[in-house]
């Protein structure tokens, strides 16, 4: 039997690209020399990854196994869906399947500062009044989980009495007033209050000692908070401060040079940072 010879060199070829195929399992695009199973060389195109609307980290769906099953582990999308529901929400970018549920593959970072203005003054005969620069703010979370918000505020007193001013029934005899002024301030976050309490404290000498008066000295105080909050949510916030009674300072606190300080060189602020889930 003869065998032609178009036949027998096609049969050749066929097995010469079959053990090629065997031996380089690689596939390069625009590359002859791949590094792996699959190398992709471009100065100007990236890979576009399958785009998948997710619903929640714990769904396998919309994403499938043609073999049926489960999707393997290491499978990568990149997600183009935001949800809100609180639980297992899911933003946009790349996420990997990992076991059972899908794990994002990117940083998830949000944080903002809000100040107070600068030289305010508070009364020891007023309730709570609001610090300008931080009242009415809004804030809305991008991602779900927990947030840390810092609240920083400042308060000092002003000119405290100087001693034996006054009829005989003044509050500030002797040499030496070490007046003490206090009061606190609240933070109305999403509709809770929350307290600090301030103190600061003025120095006023009798005229015969000359020696330095001291006023606005003031004191910061801190706090920090840890809130659950929602993809999308907005929230609200306002800082008021309330000043007490200040019988030791000029005008019992309630005007002019007696006032109380807040924000006297530096701003009261408050800062709002994603944390984690």
């Amino acid at each position: 039997m003869k065998i032609k010879l178009p036949t027998l060199w096609s049969a050749f070829a066929t097995a010469i690209f079959l053990a090629n195929s065997v031996s380089y399992a690689q596939v390069g695009i625009n590359t002859t020399a791949p590094n792996g199973i699959l190398d992709v060389n471009s100065t100007s195109y990236g890979v576009v990854l399958p785009r998948l609307a997710l619903t929640a980290t714990n769904v396998m769906a919309p994403a499938t196994n043609p073999q049926t099953g489960t999707i393997p582990n290491g499978t990568t999308v990149y997600n183009t869906n935001r949800t809100s529901t609180g639980i297992n929400d899911v933003s946009p970018g790349i996420y990997v399947w990992i076991t059972d549920k899908w794990v994002s593959q990117f940083d998830r970072k949000q944080s903002r500062l809000y100040e107070s203005s600068i030289g305010l003054f508070s009364s020891a005969e007023a309730s709570y009044v609001n610090i300008m620069g931080l009242t009415s703010q809004t804030f809305q979370a991008r991602y779900t989980g927990n947030y840390r918000v810092e609240l920083k505020v400042n308060f000092a007193g002003g000119n405290a009495k100087v001693p034996n001013q006054g009829s005989g029934g003044s509050k500030s005899d002797g040499y030496l007033n070490i007046a003490k002024a206090s009061g606190k301030f609240r933070l109305k976050f999403n509709g809770t209050d929350y307290f600090i309490p301030a103190h600061a404290y003025s120095t006023a000498y009798d005229s015969d000692v000359r020696a330095t008066n001291y006023f606005a000295i003031w004191q910061e105080y801190s706090t920090t908070l840890y809130l659950p909050l929602s993809a999308n949510q907005t929230v609200s916030f306002t800082l008021a401060f309330d000043q007490d009674a200040a019988p030791e300072y000029e005008n019992d606190g309630n005007s002019g040079t007696g006032l109380g300080n807040i924000a006297y060189d530096i701003p009261c602020t408050v800062e709002i940072t994603y944390v984690g889930e």
